[in-house]
């Protein structure tokens, strides 16, 4: 009786949880009609399912200020539910909803999901940086393939979020001066990897402050080991509008 009661409450938690995300003020001010009801129906799932909800309310507030019909609106709202399955199923079970959220939103740009299986293999909580990293690369015009190759190789070789931090932050500046985009991500890349295997012979422990890898690899070189991609464009389809533009520095850009 005891063990009955317990699940009770448990369901009765999730529910006022669902019955929460329905109620969302925004929610209600912004939609009307059937496509509330419909958006509401899609952030019940959502938490009942664990997964992170404010992304979808975003998705959904985005449509009606740029606006959106209704049919749309609530089409992008599930069609973003379904990415956010789909990249947990990716992780693996034991992925966090912030992971989960930031690999929909790779999967939104463009970037194959091989890519993001292939992270299971990391460490669970040192995966947010590379994928945020992903995301805010695709939107400066990496493309998705390279991007993902590129991030997941320097993550499954031990590189720290500072380390892939830094990179972003060098892919940034090589691309404002002129370097191809998929020429940058991909040279910095190798010229992490470089760093990393040279710092772990020399008895450096993993993810320790290296020496700057600048200069490692000039973006011209990376292609000697196969092409690294076409030009600096990312491959959101057509049917939903244009490649997203970057978002600040860290934050992905989002777009219904």
């Amino acid at each position: 009786m005891r063990g009955l009661r317990i699940v009770l409450l448990l369901g009765l938690a999730g529910l006022s949880l669902a019955m929460a995300w329905q109620r969302d003020p925004r929610i209600d001010a912004r939609l009307q009609g059937r496509a509330r009801e419909a958006v509401s129906a899609i952030l019940d799932s959502a938490a009942r399912e664990g997964l992170k909800v404010e992304p979808l309310v975003d998705l959904a507030l985005e449509g009606v200020a740029k606006g959106a019909s209704e049919a749309r609106l609530v089409a992008a709202v599930h069609r973003h539910l379904l990415l956010m399955r789909r990249a947990r199923v990716a992780l693996g079970p034991e992925s966090s909803a912030d992971e989960v959220a930031a690999a929909a939103l790779a999967l939104r740009y463009g970037v194959d999901i091989k890519h993001l299986e292939r992270l299971r293999e990391a460490r669970n909580g040192r995966r947010i940086a590379a994928l945020n990293s992903l995301v805010y690369l695709v939107g400066r015009g990496v493309p998705p393939d390279t991007a993902g190759r590129a991030l997941v190789s320097v993550l499954l070789a031990g590189a720290s979020d500072a380390q892939i931090m830094a990179m972003q932050a060098d892919i940034e500046r090589d691309i404002a001066g002129g370097t191809p985009a998929a020429s940058a991500a991909a040279a910095r890349a190798l010229g992490l990897e470089q760093a990393i295997a040279s710092a772990r012979a020399s008895g450096v422990a993993p993810g320790a402050a290296l020496p700057s890898a600048r200069g490692a690899v000039r973006p011209g070189e990376a292609a000697a080991g196969g092409p690294v991609g076409p030009t600096a464009t990312g491959n959101a389809g057509a049917a939903d509008g244009p490649r997203p533009p970057a978002g600040p520095r860290g934050k992905p850009p989002k777009r219904p």
